[in-house]
């Protein structure tokens, strides 16, 4: 029984600690009533597997959300602080400045929502069905996370001799800085990912998440709208509004098509 248990065990991704600590309490058990009938060590293995799963989901989402919030931080400072916006084309280089750009404000949208919707899913957690969802959710939020602040510090090398010293380098300390919850986060998640889950295909989508508010095209459309009544005030120029509301209108529907299926976007 111990042996085929530990075997099954391994199989869905038990392994090290965990395993040892199950098969000792079987072991137990079995010490104290050798005739005990434990179950089938397949469906055992399975059901070890899901709950180990689901909590570990739960816990990668709210870190996850956790260390989002730290790169909103680091990112987020330097771009309050900058004494005034250089010219984009007296940086060292067009297409430096503009990947950059792109994936600082691309990135911090997404990693913004699939980072909400991974939490979202995680405190709703309805079995191990929505594991794989919030694992990906998680995983797309992370690297969007890094995206932004890699794109932060690159904005800051393409205007190193442009921008005062301290600022360039506390763009780069901050986004260096971001790396660490990330990449901690990313590695606890990876960790946890061997472990195999009965039912690895979500059956719930937006609506799972938001309720009667799953309008993903209602959605946009209120970002859309409120970049441009935003950037217009801010600018004090419509055609700047209407110009970063159109931009704003593009991404998300690049965004939305992109990850629709992979992040369950629809119903």
């Amino acid at each position: 029984m111990i042996a085929e248990l530990r075997r099954e065990l391994t199989a869905v991704g038990i392994r090290g600690r965990q395993r040892d600590r199950i098969l000792a309490e079987f072991a137990d058990h079995l010490a104290c009533d050798p005739d005990a009938e434990l179950g089938d060590p397949h469906t055992l293995a399975a059901q070890f597997a899901d709950e180990l799963a689901i909590d570990s989901a739960r816990r990668s989402a709210l870190w996850t959300f956790g260390a989002l919030a730290i790169v909103a931080f680091a990112v987020g400072v330097p771009q309050l602080t900058l004494p005034t916006v250089p010219d984009i084309a007296g940086g060292r280089s067009l297409l430096l400045v503009g990947p950059a750009t792109l994936a600082v404000v691309i990135g911090s949208q997404v990693a913004f929502a699939a980072g909400c919707l991974a939490a979202l899913r995680a405190l709703r957690l309805g079995g191990p069905q929505d594991v794989t969802l919030v694992r990906r959710r998680v995983a797309v939020a992370l690297a969007a996370g890094a995206l932004t602040a890699a794109g932060s510090a690159a904005y800051a090398l393409n205007f190193w001799s442009i921008v005062p010293g301290w600022w360039a380098v506390l763009a780069v300390a901050c986004a260096s800085a971001a790396a660490v919850p990330l990449g901690a986060t990313a590695f606890a998640s990876a960790r946890a990912g061997s472990l195999h889950v009965s039912q690895p295909e979500p059956v719930r989508g937006l609506s799972a998440d938001l309720g009667r508010f799953a309008r993903p095209w209602a959605i946009g459309a209120a970002a859309g709208l409120a970049m441009l009544a935003a950037t217009s005030i801010v600018e004090r120029s419509l055609v700047v509004g209407v110009l970063r509301a159109g931009f704003e209108a593009v991404a998300f529907a690049a965004c939305f098509f992109t990850f629709r299926r992979y992040l369950a976007l629809t119903d």
